[in-house]
């Protein structure tokens, strides 16, 4: 029944983010990692989905699980454009975007999902790459994001989509177990 459905627990199947307190290199290499596996975790979470399980939603009125892969994606291209801005810029104000809007675009809504797990692939060996090279005081590297009206440092950054890739590929199991 609808009525006895926590609907936090669906939106947070993993808990929600939180932040590492500060730099703890061994815990820094486990987020790392996580961004490593992520593209073959989620690839093997779609793999031979058809399109009505694809349609298929982690909770009433939620993206179905098109739009979560065409948006881990997105976000994620995102979050390498960041991680770049940071790196090279003193605290650049990043562009925040509508990732609802964008989940209703067409494309986020194409039964192919081939082209944005490529995506998030790319993105990811080419971050891991670059995260592994850093030092301490990299980390502390801030941008600053408009919608917040704050800034945030890359450790900060390097934890939340570490956190996200495994949030919807977990939001992709909830959904495959209670077809909304």
């Amino acid at each position: 029944m609808l009525a006895d459905i926590d609907v936090e627990k669906l939106k947070y199947p993993s808990g929600k983010f939180v932040a590492m307190a500060s730099f703890d290199e061994k815990e820094v290499k486990k987020q790392i990692h996580a961004l490593e596996i992520l593209p073959v975790y989620l690839a093997q979470k779609v793999k031979g989905l058809s399109h009505g399980e694809l349609l298929y939603k982690y909770r009433p009125e939620g993206w179905n699980i098109k739009q979560i892969v065409h948006h881990v994606a997105d976000s994620h291209l995102n979050f390498h454009i960041r991680l770049r801005l940071t790196l090279t810029e003193e605290t650049p104000t990043v562009k925040p975007y509508d990732e609802n809007t964008w989940a209703r675009l067409p494309d986020a809504n194409n039964d192919n999902l081939e082209s944005s797990l490529q995506i998030i692939k790319g993105v990811h060996a080419r971050a891991v790459d670059l995260l592994s090279t850093l030092k301490e005081k990299d980390y502390q590297r801030e941008y600053f994001h408009p919608e917040y009206n704050k800034k945030f440092n890359m450790l900060w950054m390097l934890g939340l989509y570490a956190w996200h890739g495994k949030h919807h590929t977990e939001q992709i199991k909830v959904a495959l177990q209670h077809k909304f």
